[in-house]
């Protein structure tokens, strides 16, 4: 317990300094190593609490009879956005096969998996937008060569069209991908998501009106 209690006030200290993921890394290694450590799983719980990042204080505390309902409820929702399972989610709270989940909580987690969360859908929209970027390669491609044969004067400005169109198709794509990640809470895929759906967005919609303007 000691040796439990040194690491925890370490956890503290680190927190206020690399923050509390970072910081609770140490705990979260040793409560894999053995995930029946109550006093490291309460460990982490706490630590969680005190930084206010209550799904994470869910996710430790999700099979402990003591666990406050707001966090698991918050861990419950944090797990369906991400698409997790039950198998998932045991790895996820690091509980080994004798430790059960509360029957309520994987019937929760199944009828919210049964849904499509609004992750997944933007998702689904991402994808859409992936397959018309498809459909446009071929398109131009195919009436680039079409016109190349029969009207060659054309053939360029079909070719910036279609670039344009692509880079477009490109730019709603990562846009969906990104509010996707956001709900995950994925900020760094989000981060890069967003900054190439501008760049792309912008390339197109330059690219379109210097297209219809003359300057090809």
């Amino acid at each position: 317990m000691g040796t439990t209690n040194a690491a925890m006030g370490d956890a503290y200290e680190q927190a206020a300094i690399i923050g509390v993921r970072r910081a609770a890394r140490p705990l979260r290694s040793a409560l894999e190593r053995n995930p029946r450590d109550e006093d490291l799983r309460t460990a982490l719980v706490l630590l969680y609490r005190a930084s206010g990042v209550r799904e994470q204080a869910g996710r430790y505390s999700v099979a402990t009879s003591d666990a406050d309902p707001d966090e698991v409820s918050a861990y419950l929702r944090w797990a369906i956005a991400q698409g997790a399972d039950e198998a998932r989610v045991r790895r996820l709270s690091l509980l080994d096969d004798g430790q059960p989940l509360p029957e309520d909580f994987v019937a929760d987690l199944a009828a919210g998996r049964a849904r499509r969360t609004p992750a997944e859908a933007w998702e689904a929209w991402g994808g859409t937008a992936m397959f018309v970027f498809g459909a446009l390669i071929v398109i131009t491609l195919v009436a680039t060569f079409a016109i190349v044969i029969f009207w060659a004067p054309a053939a360029p400005f079909i070719a910036h069209l279609g670039s344009r169109l692509f880079a477009l198709a490109w730019a709603v794509a990562f846009a969906c991908f990104t509010v996707a990640d956001v709900l995950r809470r994925r900020r760094k895929d989000a981060a890069w998501k967003g900054v190439v759906s501008v760049v792309l967005f912008v390339f197109g919609a330059a690219g379109l009106v210097s297209l219809f303007t003359g300057g090809i």
